[in-house]
């Protein structure tokens, strides 16, 4: 039985995807023709190399439009992937952004937990560093943190269509006032959440999707983001370390105790 304020967590959470990413304040300055500087330094651990276009600036709220960041009229350099050989593992940079990505693949790789992804977090922080300094650039400081969590929940946590919403999903009570309208085929909802003391924002949002084989599956995001404690590494990772606890703490409160058990909760 969970704990009353214990943290909580699962041996087997229906985690498929975790995105660390910090914003920077400005661009770091190296040009298209030094990507494949950059990507040689993870050769033996990201060996495929691939080129995807820059995504766009992050903000903390769509009305803050300062928190952007605005670079300059140069041509766009586009973002560089870095995927390991069993595509668990991606590093994205571009001039204003570095990602960690952990994926569920192959499909049965357990979750190494958010303490792993913040170490592969720090490891290429560090090395995007020694990198741009032998290449005679700075990494700017650190502006805006996201954290993103993507869990799959599928007939291993008893849903098998969207007429189950009800009993993974807390808040989805699945009740109407009559019999007329009958089981729904597709479900979804959208929650905001402010974070305490101006640290930023929680989304939890979830929809019926059909996936590989049209195995129905239901998909719930958790993205968290707001601005670095203070302007280094330490301050991002204080952001997300907070955003974390966020996302554990209100997916388990977005989700019902069934649910749980079949997530095997320990705590």
């Amino acid at each position: 039985m969970a704990q009353v304020g214990a943290f909580p967590a699962y041996d087997q959470p229906p985690v498929a995807e975790v995105a660390l990413a910090i914003q920077l304040e400005s661009a770091i300055g190296f040009r298209s023709f030094q990507l494949g500087q950059i990507a040689e330094n993870w050769t033996s651990e990201l060996p495929i190399v691939q080129e995807r276009p820059a995504l766009p600036p992050m903000v903390i709220q769509p009305e803050a439009p300062s928190l952007a960041l605005h670079v300059s009229g140069e041509a766009e350099t586009p973002r560089l992937w870095l995927m390991s050989e069993a595509g668990d593992r991606l590093v994205q940079i571009q001039q204003d952004r570095l990602v960690v990505n952990w994926r569920k693949l192959p499909i049965d790789t357990p979750y190494p937990h958010y303490s792993a992804i913040r170490e592969f977090l720090v490891d290429t922080w560090q090395k995007l560093g020694r990198t741009t300094e032998r290449m005679g650039l700075v990494v700017p400081q650190p502006s805006v943190c996201e954290v993103v969590y993507v869990n799959h929940i599928g007939v291993e946590s008893d849903w098998n269509s969207a007429a189950d919403t009800s009993t993974v999903i807390a808040p989805w009570s699945g009740l109407m006032s009559d019999d007329f309208l009958p089981p729904v085929s597709q479900a979804g909802f959208f929650l905001r959440y402010q974070l305490p003391d101006g640290y930023g924002w929680l989304t939890i949002d979830g929809q019926s999707v059909s996936v590989n084989n049209n195995e129905d599956q239901f998909v719930v995001n958790m993205v968290s983001r707001g601005p670095a404690i203070s302007p280094d590494l330490n301050g991002a990772l204080g952001f997300m370390d907070i955003a974390h606890e966020w996302i554990v703490r209100g997916f388990t409160s977005v989700t019902t105790p069934e649910a749980h058990e079949a997530w095997r909760r320990t705590i």
